[in-house]
């Protein structure tokens, strides 16, 4: 639990709805005053010699003095002071506040402690820097700017007030800077990421963010006290929060910024890490796998939680009928994925919550685990066959060589064919998501002199899949003509075929791979278990149960050969570990399947079947029980939601 929250007795006002909606101005710290006493400032006593001479200001002057502002109040900088008059109380809690911060010890990411910086100490960043702005300014008849705080904070200055917090005094000329006197203190409106670190509930979501946070110093708009030895001395140094997440999520520290986000509670948090982390078990040769694991696991809970409230077109978050997540991409291929319909009614991922409103946007607490993970990282994939990256053609032993033994050709679409007297629109297909790009890849056996060679084959691999779920494997298989119009009902075949399925192992089989295993099993892999030229019976695929594209045998699929196929060649097939996000090449990917042509010659040589292999695209779909891969049947109604491009 966090030593202390938001100061609430500094001020009775509740937090102001919604963002302030003010646009950044340049500030020029070498302005001159608008007063029309500059010409005499340098005669005036300095900003903190002004509180001091002012009873009502004692209290603040206290605590300046104990945290060590007055420094600040006394050096050269321009500034501009707003100072509250403050209750003993008001002041004691601010001291108090400041020591307990300044004595807490905090544990950072690499294991090392050290007590909490000035530059995170909230008596500091929510109070004193929420009451001080880094030039001179003066207010006029009219005037009406917008003022950025040493804090970042933005607030509207006007004649006789800011923020709407009327001025006791105002223009009081210091040789640093100007001084207004409030009768209270401004109310501290905390940003997206502010209210993360001031909400008990939401302290495990804070820390995460916090990990990634690195900060460089502004020189140009930090408060300099002199210069010493050739270096210039800092009385207050103003550093530039950085942070990894921001560039991908969201940038909820920025004021200018307008973000809604649907944080998870801290019981939230627990229960999506347990239910997450087994997802990501890496094999041994992964540096730090373990905190990879982690990581992953955490970024998968947050993900997907980020609205930017900018880019809804124009409505209020109330009143869209979709919400759009700052990880969504435009992108045909990524439909549905990142994007959550009818947020706001019964089931919705707003449905019942009321937000918090911050400086830059809102906050929404889930208590129940709202985000579906189906619809932010457990997305279904397909590898597009005529991509080459994921895949691999079977090699045989030659003249003492190892040789390609088959040929491959990318075959484009035509826009229509006509097949036995009908006309079909190919380009309907390919809007329908049945079929994916403009080609297909073409997969043929090479003959070689002396040598009996009737088998297609190829390998490919599955990226990015995770640990511990269930995978349906399916081909998206078509016939010849969709590349020709004009052919022969004769020339259109079935295709039997067979699949093996082989596993990354923990660590590299220890078995010596020399020329004479190679020249007996060239496609074999010291990273996958034994395969024997992937022919070894325990890593035959029987065909699922309810798979249509059955040969009559339990282990043989076959094509229709004048239809588009979708075949389940894989059902709930659960993988020990995981390649998602960090491994990437095909020998460090944990799923490999063989396809191999079974034909028989005399069924080749009356005409009745084919060897040749069309492939245009392989989809795999995660599940998180093996009941519901089993049961769940993958047809052309249903195709497009399961479209998601590597």
């Amino acid at each position: 639990m966090k030593t202390s929250r938001y100061l609430t007795l500094m001020a009775s006002a509740i937090f102001a709805v919604g963002a302030l909606g003010i646009s950044s101005c340049s500030d020029d710290w070498n302005s001159h005053y608008e007063d029309s006493d500059n010409e005499n400032a340098a005669n005036q006593p300095s900003l903190f010699e002004l509180i001091k001479a002012d009873g009502s200001l004692k209290e603040f002057q206290r605590v300046l003095e104990h945290i060590g502002y007055d420094l600040v109040l006394d050096g050269p900088q321009s500034l501009t002071v707003w100072a509250p008059a403050l209750t003993t109380e008001q002041a004691d809690s601010i001291i108090a506040l400041y020591d307990t911060q300044k004595h807490t010890i905090i544990t950072m990411p690499d294991g090392s402690q050290r007590y909490i910086q000035d530059k995170d100490n909230k008596a500091i960043t929510q109070f004193l820097q929420n009451h001080i702005a880094l030039y001179g300014r003066s207010v006029y008849e009219n005037y009406s700017d917008s003022i950025r705080m040493m804090n970042g904070k933005y607030m509207v200055l006007t004649e006789n007030a800011l923020n709407e917090a009327t001025f006791v005094r105002k223009n009081v000329v210091a040789n640093n800077g100007i001084l207004y006197t409030l009768s209270s203190p401004l109310v501290f409106i905390p940003s997206v990421r502010d209210h993360l670190l001031l909400d008990a509930d939401l302290d495990s979501v804070a820390a995460f963010y916090t990990l990634f946070d690195q900060y460089s110093l502004d020189e140009s708009a930090s408060v300099q006290r002199g210069i010493v030895n050739g270096k210039i001395v800092y009385a207050d140094s103003v550093l530039n929060l950085s942070n990894q997440l921001y560039s991908t999520l969201g940038w909820i520290a920025r004021e200018d910024s307008s973000y809604a986000f649907l944080a998870p509670t801290n019981d939230v948090w627990s229960k999506e890490l347990v239910r997450f982390s087994p997802l990501f078990n890496y094999v041994k040769d992964v540096q730090n796998r373990d905190s990879v694991a982690l990581l992953n696991a955490k970024i998968a809970i947050i993900r997907g939680r980020m609205f930017n409230m900018n880019g809804q077109r124009g409505k209020k978050i109330e009143e869209c009928d979709s919400l759009v997540n700052t990880m969504y991409v435009r992108h045909k291929d990524y439909y549905g994925l990142n994007v959550f319909y009818q947020p706001n009614e019964a089931g919705g991922i707003l449905d019942g919550l009321t937000p918090w409103s911050c400086s830059n946007g809102r906050i929404y607490k889930d208590t129940e685990g709202r985000v579906d993970p189906k619809n932010t990282f457990l997305e279904s994939r397909y590898l597009m066959a005529t991509s080459p990256r994921y895949f691999n053609l079977s090699k045989i032993g030659y003249a003492g060589e190892i040789v390609p033994a088959v040929q491959t050709t990318i075959r484009s679409f035509v826009d229509t064919v006509t097949y036995e007297g009908t006309t079909y629109d190919v380009s309907l297909l390919k809007q329908q998501n049945v079929l994916k790009g403009e080609n297909y890849l073409e997969v043929a056996p090479l003959a070689y002199p002396g040598v009996k060679n009737t088998t297609s084959r190829m390998y490919f691999y599955l990226p990015n899949t995770f640990a511990n779920l269930y995978y349906n494997v399916y081909l998206v298989m078509v016939p010849p003509y969709l590349s020709y119009d004009g052919y022969q009902k004769s020339e259109v075949l079935p295709m039997r075929f067979e699949c093996y399925f082989h596993e990354r192992l923990e660590e590299e089989r220890t078995d010596k791979q020399d020329s004479a295993f190679m020249q007996s099993y060239p496609n074999d892999d010291l990273k996958y278990d034994e395969q024997k030229n992937d022919r070894k019976p325990e890593h035959l695929l029987k065909v699922p149960a309810g798979e249509t594209h059955s040969a009559g045998s339990a282990t043989k699929f076959m094509t229709t050969g004048n239809e588009i196929d979708i075949i389940c060649i894989d059902k709930a097939r659960k993988p020990t570990f995981s390649s998602y996000n960090f491994l990437s090449a095909n020998t460090e990917t944990v799923l490999r399947y063989s396809v191999a042509s079974d034909v028989s010659n005399s069924a080749l040589s009356r005409g009745q079947q084919t060897n040749i292999m069309r492939i245009n695209r392989i989809i795999y779909i995660p599940f998180e029980t093996e009941e519901e891969a089993n049961n769940f049947q993958l047809d052309l109604s249903n195709l497009k939601e399961f479209n998601i491009s590597l």
